[in-house]
């Protein structure tokens, strides 16, 4: 059913979800899968834009080895093999048209990312990117601990039960 997915991945706990999920799926499926890590645009400073330039091509490149390590990682507990690509630009943006360009038929990305109160404040890249494409998305989620989960009281099941409709 879905011969290639595209899974958004930003090293986030929700992104490491996602990457396994996607890995998973690709794999149950016999499908192509393929990782995507889009760099945010960062702005610059006219007065110090050649060393500021040089210092977050620096970082984006330890980064970007991170992500091969954590991609690679995953392919092996998956057993599945999946390429790598990068983009610069607005993560939901470059999202969408990644997969739109590549006739990606499923996008996987995790509901939570590394934006933390500012993606939440700008709106969220899963979001953005369910409303957005045109193909499947898969919205990966982090398992709530217990404590968190919504507790229904026992009598609560009882009364449903045994209370005519």
């Amino acid at each position: 059913m879905y011969k290639k997915i595209l899974v958004a991945y930003d090293r986030s706990e929700g992104a490491r979800v996602a990457l396994d999920e996607g890995l998973c799926l690709a794999r149950s499926l016999g499908s192509e899968c393929k990782v995507l890590w889009i760099v945010p645009p960062v702005p610059y400073f006219f007065f110090d834009i050649g060393r500021e330039i040089e210092m977050q091509q620096e970082r984006e490149e330890a980064f970007f080895a991170e992500i091969e390590k954590d991609v690679e990682a995953a392919c092996r507990r998956w057993s599945y093999t999946a390429t790598l690509a990068r983009r610069a630009g607005s993560p939901a943006l470059e999202i969408v048209r990644f997969a739109e360009e590549d006739g990606f038929e499923m996008i996987v990305l995790g509901h939570s990312g590394h934006f933390g109160v500012w993606g939440r404040a700008l709106g969220s890249v899963a979001s953005r990117v369910s409303e957005e494409a045109s193909c499947s998305v898969l919205i990966a989620r982090l398992p709530q601990p217990a404590e968190e989960s919504i507790q229904v009281p026992a009598g609560s099941r009882e009364k449903a039960k045994t209370t005519p409709a």
